[in-house]
């Protein structure tokens, strides 16, 4: 597939491939010696490359321990010491079983070399050949058994070896074929053949050993011992090498040779033990057929997109965790089990899947994005965006239960509105409310919240009734500050049409309340807030009146926002039918954003209400009789009280609570 053209996903393939067909299963019969730094470290054989002759003691020693095939994973193409090389040929030639490498090179960019050894003359019984691997990225996942050279067919040296190793264990009664294959399989004798992982390729996978496994590992031994065990003339090595393949090869740091391999960094000789070790064990592995593994993809994709379209969270969740399950787990295994075949692209199964949840979202978006802006539209009518937003979004449950939740409470109403709305005709009142209601509305619905009801003229806003809002105080400050200067824009407008000034007052307060939905099932419901703290909201916004304000806020609300905002304490009262006395305040504006003079008039108010408290009536009649401020008229109540004390005291346990007896 085309996305396998790119390196790092067809490394991962690779991956995934090799680390599900990875065998257990390991042959006795491979032996590794190895010039390893203990050879080096020894000193008795020189320096790498050594001298030949040091490696005619190794050919003898497993000549007479009867080893199958002596293979060496070196290169001997030019000559030495004639006197060694001539020592090193003859134990060869007594040996009869010794297979020696041969490698090619590019010449010119276009010709090949083929550099044959320098004992090819003397005709050995077993051929040496070319080191021909397929690799990609310097990363080792298969051989090609053979390879065309100058018209020649030359045989990878772990397919030379294994000839040698049948003629050897079948005692040379077998036939043994050169180049013999057909679309599936190549053979090696007439008793042995192997499968190509796909026919297009003609390449053997090689089944690596799962050397994570401390107790998988091919036998292997240094080669100064068995050098050693040679020149001692006697049994020392615990080891029976009768009928094994010896392969040797350099291991030391700075000379050995190593490979890539799908998933750690392995010697050459290992890449050749490990496919002499699949052949052995036939614990082949091939390709799965590539075009049920494109209609598998396509229903993968198919199947993940239709379920994905639901909007169901569960459903979604189920979805993807079975179908990656089913692709990604149980039908690999499946695979490998029963047909000892892989995935050609493991990885694009993990991609379609991605893909599915893309193609999926985008069609959810084009399909329902247009119903979900109308309904958000639709919805914006009654809640802020804000709200909106949030009732749409999939984390939002609808609760039609009741909550006790901390909530902010606004109501707001025109002052003398009975009397002016008899002024109007009922075309002038409608367009006068509508103008006026939406004004009020939007800056409420700006500050993030929910107008829960409307009666006339008078509006029921509630802060936090959706989802815990930290921010409910500072909002409905800013809501009632905001309303206030809208409408003095807005009078300047009306002062042209109908009548010269419209005030509203406006009560607030923060506290517990019972949130939930009223209704009669399956024809009315109605979202709204009930208990005290609704009530006394409500009580606020009347209380206004008897104090000349238009900001009347509960001390809950003044002691959360008293940093933020600049309030003037007012009262002490009990509202009708409640016994429980609460302090009120007016919201003036911004903190640090009040007027000096307006500082200085707070001061000097809230001194008078100090010395009424103290019974010091005369004191505090003279400072609210020189409080003749326009804005400030909240000094009439507190004069009048003063006058009506000053001539009749209160009795000896007042408190300086006033208690309201209207609503």
């Amino acid at each position: 597939m085309l996305i396998s053209y790119f390196d790092f996903l067809y490394n991962f393939d690779k991956k995934i491939q090799s680390l599900i067909s990875r065998t257990n299963n390991i042959s006795n019969n491979i032996v590794v010696v190895e010039i390893d730094d203990k050879t080096l470290e020894d000193g008795s054989l020189w320096r790498f490359p050594f001298d030949r002759k040091y490696y005619a003691p190794i050919v003898n020693y497993f000549k007479k321990e009867w080893a199958a095939i002596i293979a060496f994973d070196l290169i001997f193409t030019e000559k030495s010491n004639y006197t060694s090389d001539k020592i090193f040929w003859a134990s060869i030639k007594n040996a009869w079983n010794v297979i020696i490498w041969s490698y090619i090179n590019l010449d010119n960019w276009k010709k090949l070399h083929f550099q044959k050894s320098i004992f090819d003359k003397d005709l050995l019984s077993t051929w040496f050949l070319s080191p021909i691997v397929n690799k990609k990225n310097h990363v080792v996942y298969s051989i090609f058994p053979f390879a065309n050279v100058w018209g020649s067919i030359i045989d990878h040296f772990s397919i030379s070896i294994l000839k040698e190793y049948y003629k050897y264990i079948y005692n040379w009664k077998i036939n043994i074929f050169n180049n013999k294959y057909d679309n599936d399989f190549y053979y090696i004798s007439n008793k042995k053949k192997i499968p190509f992982a796909r026919e297009w390729s003609k390449e053997i996978l090689i089944n690596f050993i799962n050397s994570d496994n401390n107790n998988l590992r091919f036998r292997k031994f240094s080669f100064i011992d068995i050098y050693n065990e040679w020149l001692a003339w006697k049994k020392t090595i615990p080891f029976d090498f009768k009928d094994k393949i010896i392969l040797i090869w350099a291991s030391a740091k700075g000379i050995k040779d190593i490979f890539y391999t799908p998933n750690w960094i392995e010697p050459w000789v290992y890449i050749h033990a490990n496919m002499i070790n699949t052949v052995l064990k036939n614990s082949y592995i091939k390709y799965f057929n590539k075009y049920i593994e494109y209609i598998l993809l396509l229903l993968l994709i198919i199947l993940s997109v239709y379920f994905n379209l639901s909007r169901s969270w569960y459903v979604l969740l189920l979805n993807n965790i079975a179908i990656s399950i089913i692709f990604l787990l149980i039908f690999p295994i499946l695979i490998i089990t029963f047909t000892n075949s892989i995935l050609n692209y493991p990885i694009e199964l993990l991609v379609g899947l991605i893909l599915s949840l893309a193609i999926s979202n985008t069609v959810k978006y084009f399909i329902e994005n247009q119903n979900k802006i109308k309904l958000n539209k639709a919805l914006s009518e009654y809640v802020s965006k804000d709200v909106a937003r949030e009732i749409l979004s999939w984390e939002w449950n609808v609760n039609l239960d009741w909550e006790n939740q901390n909530i902010a409470i606004l109501f707001s109403d025109i002052e003398w509105f009975t009397s002016i709305s008899e002024k109007f005709s009922p075309e002038e009142l409608v367009s006068f409310l509508r103008e006026y209601l939406s004004h009020m509305s939007d800056i409420i619905m700006d500050e993030k919240w929910f107008i829960n009801k409307y009666e006339w003229d008078a509006i029921m806003a509630l802060w936090g009734v959706f989802w815990e809002d930290k921010n409910k105080s500072y909002n409905i400050c800013i809501a009632a500050l905001k309303q206030q200067e809208a409408l003095k824009e807005l009078n300047k407008i009306w002062s042209k049409r109908w009548f010269s000034e419209i005030k509203a007052r406006i009560g607030m307060h923060m506290w517990d309340a019972i949130t939930w939905n009223i209704w009669s099932a399956w024809r009315k419901m109605e979202y709204t807030a009930l208990w005290d703290s609704v009530n006394l909201a409500s009580r606020l916004e009347w209380v206004n009146k008897f104090y000349w304000t238009f900001i009347c806020a509960s001390e809950d609300i003044y002691n959360a926002e008293r940093e933020n905002f600049e309030f003037r304490y007012l009262d002490k009262i009990k509202v009708k039918w409640k016994e429980v006395a609460v302090k009120i305040y007016e919201l003036l504006w911004k903190k640090w954003e009040v007027s000096k003079k307006r500082m200085e008039i707070k001061k000097e108010f809230e001194k008078a209400v100090d010395l009424y408290l103290n019974r010091e009536f005369k004191k505090a009649k003279l400072i609210f009789s020189k409080l003749l401020i326009e804005w400030d008229n909240a000094w009439k109540m507190y004069l009048d009280m003063c006058e009506i004390y000053l001539k009749n005291p209160p009795w000896d346990d007042w408190n300086g609570v006033a208690t309201m007896t209207w609503k």
